[in-house]
């Protein structure tokens, strides 16, 4: 059809007399795109006629739908007139509609990323602000600073994107640096490797020296002082992440924060205190002895208060204030003795939150303790450490430990793809070079699983069916297998690697326990203690248990329990959230963190290449 004949089809129809015909496609919209819409054609005019059919005595809009409605959500905000005048491609027949209609929304193409990112740079080059860009194209202000933060990515990463070597999240993953130079050097280092898609290993790589949102500095430090001292952030516009660039800011603020807590819990009475980001480790404080809070009586007038304020509160008299105080005065508390020969351990959560752990005191005071009568003799006291010690356990029981610790270690490493990879390569270069193995690699997979032991493991690792990479004609199937994608590739790798990997307990390997410590391992993130677990521990080491979540020594009422009675309160402890109900954070956080000893890793890593030259060349 010549371009002439085109043009007369074309007519002018009052916006009131257009409507959504039944041959339209697209009958369901987002009311908030057309909301958008509706200001973008408000401040740009309509750019694009509509397509249309005579319906009686109205015009059937076929193509363009979404612009009627923003055309009509105009009229109604009186921004237009009921005869704004509408240029409207008729069709003849019924059946070129529909041929039209199907036509223009199969042939629609939104403007991809690329495009989108040059068009809103242009803009942004004229001075328009974000908010006049969005209105101009329909989008939200989100958006359009989104791809204007595009605009600013390196020149190598834009043309990948426009020539689709990457993907939009991956453009994107780029963004949380302004550093272009940067940018085009994490770009010429993992684009096309293995792990050039993994959008952690593109901000951990660009974002190295700052601190996240959910840094436990960042949570405990607070956005607002942070900012308030003069501190910058960036949000990934592209996600719920915030980064904290002065690390040596949120780091000093921390330290700040900490040294104010750390003032006051002198100024109540303890010997000394010590405050740092992370507590000492376990070894260290169980060192020490510790002392727990006593549980203080009120005297005889005390009480009768007491009880005077709750009637005297019943009443609705204002007397909570003082009630209250009596309250927490009967709560367990340190005794001024206590204080004054043990200390506290300040240090900032996992998750941001302040843990204070009180009571330690050092072995030179230990003397002091027994005089003033808070210990009876050092050596009786050893078995109060807010750890339960290790016992022997049964042959059956510690091969069931082995699995568990197994098991977690195993999902650990399949988390770390980068990781894997490097274990996989030292195996084998020290099997070539050594002859034997650093750790208990084999062909095939280890026992992962204790029976009715409370785990949670991905399928990955609890998959009966083994999937064989290869068939009989080996070499054809490695020809196969070199077809796979890079991504297929790695997660074959980090899939065989976990699962080949074995941590079993006592007289740990100290590889393993290296591997253990950098993917900071904890069985308690797939394991929970349950029935199963409990009823094979003796009634003593279940004590300790109890001992530990109490925070003082054994009640008399637990202890004096059937073990039968013992395992079931610990099972529901553990297992079931009704059973935790009205215990202390404190007491709660002792649930979610306890496991036996020989669980635990038994090894830190070196902190710097050096440490680690010399602990080889010792």
């Amino acid at each position: 059809m010549t371009k002439t004949a085109n043009t007369k089809l074309l007519s002018n129809v009052p916006v009131s007399k257009l409507t959504l015909s039944a041959l339209n496609p697209r009958q369901n919209v987002d009311h908030s795109e057309i909301e958008m819409l509706a200001q973008s054609i408000k401040a740009c005019g309509l750019i694009q006629n509509l397509v249309g059919y005579p319906e009686g005595d109205s015009i059937g809009i076929v193509a363009g739908g979404r612009r009627l409605r923003a055309l009509q959500v105009l009229q109604e905000s009186k921004d237009i007139l009921p005869n704004y005048a509408v240029p409207v491609r008729l069709a003849a027949t019924e059946e070129q509609a529909i041929e039209w209609a199907n036509a223009e929304n199969t042939a629609r193409k939104d403007l991809n990323p690329a495009e989108e990112i040059k068009a809103y740079g242009v803009m942004e080059a004229k001075g328009h602000a974000p908010e006049k860009i969005a209105i101009a194209f329909a989008q939200t202000v989100r958006h359009v600073k989104g791809r204007l933060r595009l605009a600013g990515l390196a020149q190598c990463i834009l043309d990948a994107l426009e020539a689709e070597k990457i993907t939009l999240d991956i453009a994107a993953a780029y963004t949380v640096s302004s550093d272009q130079e940067k940018q085009a050097e994490v770009f010429g280092r993992l684009n096309g490797q293995w792990n050039g898609d993994q959008l952690h290993t593109i901000k951990r790589s660009l974002m190295d020296e700052v601190g996240e949102a959910n840094d436990s500095r960042a949570v405990f430090v607070g956005r607002e002082a942070y900012e308030a001292a003069g501190g910058a952030i960036r949000e990934d516009l592209f996600g719920e992440d915030a980064y904290y660039l002065d690390s040596d800011l949120l780091e000093q603020l921390a330290i700040d924060k900490l040294e104010a807590i750390r003032q006051k819990q002198l100024a109540q009475g303890w010997k000394w205190a010590s405050a740092s980001i992370d507590l000492p480790e376990i070894c260290e404080r169980q060192r020490l002895t510790r002392l727990f809070a006593e549980d203080v009586r009120l005297t005889e007038e005390q009480e009768e208060r007491r009880q005077a304020l709750i009637d005297a509160e019943n009443e609705e008299r204002a007397t909570s204030e003082e009630l209250e105080e009596l309250e927490t005065f009967c709560e367990l508390q340190f005794l001024p003795a206590q204080k004054s020969v043990a200390g506290v351990f300040i240090a900032i959560g996992y998750h941001g939150e302040l843990r204070i752990e009180k009571g330690y005191v050092a072995e030179q005071d230990q003397a002091a303790a027994v005089e003033t009568g808070v210990l009876k003799e050092p050596k009786d006291v050893a078995g109060n450490s807010n750890e339960p010690e290790s016992k022997e356990y049964s042959q059956a029981l510690i091969e069931d430990m082995n699995a568990i610790r197994t098991g977690a270690m195993q999902e650990a490493i399949l988390g770390d793809p980068e990781l894997a990879k490097d274990i996989a390569i030292f195996a084998m270069i020290t099997k070539s070079y050594e002859g034997d193995l650093p750790c208990k690699i084999q062909s095939g997979t280890w026992r992962n699983e204790a029976e009715d032991h409370g785990q949670n493991l991905p399928e990955e690792l609890t998959a009966t069916d083994e999937t064989r990479i290869y068939g009989e004609d080996v070499a054809q199937s490695f020809a196969a297998f070199r077809l796979k994608s890079e991504q297929e590739k790695a997660t074959l790798l980090t899939n065989a690697v976990a699962c080949s990997f074995a941590a079993r307990v006592g007289g740990q390997v100290p590889f393993v326990e290296l591997v253990a410590d950098t993917v900071e391992l904890d069985p308690r993130k797939t394991w929970t203690p349950n029935s199963t677990f409990f009823k094979r521990l003796k009634s003593g080491q279940l004590d300790e248990v109890k001992s530990y979540i109490d925070g003082k020594p054994v009640g008399a009422e637990f202890a004096s329990m059937k073990k039968g009675d013992k395992v079931a309160r610990l099972h529901g402890l553990f297992n079931n959230e009704a059973d935790r109900n009205g215990l202390s954070i404190e007491a709660k956080e002792r649930i979610a963190n306890w496991m036996p000893e020989c669980l635990k890793t038994q090894y830190q890593a070196p902190a710097t290449i050096e440490e680690a030259s010399e602990k080889i060349a010792a």
